[in-house]
């Protein structure tokens, strides 16, 4: 077999990569289906995350601004204000986290949708063809890398799809869950146009009522606070695993399987 390959002068190597480019020329179409649901399911989930934790971070913030709004009991309003503090703080790491989370995201399905355009795939096969007959490192080196581009969203979105099926989407799910009841709608203290006797008397009792609202939404988000944020803490430490196995572990594995790929 080796002197067939001799006088025909071609490579065994290099045949066996160009028929592994082939291959997966023929054999990732398969995946993209299980590819697409993959990444759309999980930026679906990521949005909805992100509206939900959004949506809380938005009426601790009326309330917080609206204590200062209202002119009774000022220092009470602080007070009040100042005990969301954490609850603001923490929605607001994790949707900065969230929105890097989108961003890899619509990254991944940005390369995934480059490398399924048909000019990628035809520029493989013309590379495959040229790398039987010419031996090239570069060539070769190119085909290699062209390949990785073009199986890694398969790869990554085959496994991922497992973990997310039966790990990651359910718990991320669950935590969401916790945080839906806290996404209540909280408005600010409306100003009137009011001619001057009428505002003189109905400023005090607006304030009143005013100051009572915020003073009930305060103390509802506070005796809540550590659910929140313990919903946060987890939907945070789900996303950082999600994000780290799918742009480090993952590569670094193909990354290592296609180094230890011998062929000279």
């Amino acid at each position: 077999m080796k002197e067939f390959f001799q006088k025909l002068k071609i490579d065994k190597n290099a045949l066996i990569l160009s028929l592994f480019a082939i291959i997966v020329i023929i054999s990732v179409p398969v995946y993209d289906r299980i590819t697409n649901n993959y990444l759309n399911q999980s930026l679906k989930q990521a949005a909805v995350t992100y509206a939900v934790t959004r949506s809380i971070n938005a009426a601790v913030s009326i309330i917080q601004e609206s204590s200062l709004t209202v002119g009774v009991g000022v220092e009470g309003n602080l007070a009040l204000g100042q005990a969301l503090d954490p609850i603001n703080d923490a929605t607001e790491r994790f949707s900065d986290l969230l929105t890097f989370s989108l961003w890899s995201l619509g990254s991944e399905k940005i390369i995934y949708e480059i490398s399924k355009l048909p000019a990628f795939t035809i520029i493989i096969i013309i590379l495959a063809v040229l790398n039987i007959f010419y031996n090239s490192k570069l060539l070769k080196n190119t085909l290699l890398i062209l390949i990785v581009l073009r199986i890694f969203m398969p790869f990554s979105a085959t496994v991922s799809y497992y973990f997310n099926r039966y790990y990651f989407i359910p718990n991320i799910t669950a935590s969401v869950e916790k945080l839906k009841p806290y996404t209540k709608e909280t408005e600010k203290p409306k100003i009137q146009q009011e001619n001057f006797w009428s505002k003189f008397s109905s400023s005090i009792t607006n304030a009143k009522n005013s100051l009572i609202q915020i003073q009930e939404d305060a103390k509802y988000y506070i005796s809540h606070a550590t659910d929140i944020i313990n919903a946060l803490i987890s939907l945070a430490s789900l996303y950082l695993a999600q994000f780290l196995l799918n742009v480090i572990f993952l590569p670094l594995f193909l990354i290592y399987l296609i180094k230890n790929f011998k062929l000279e």
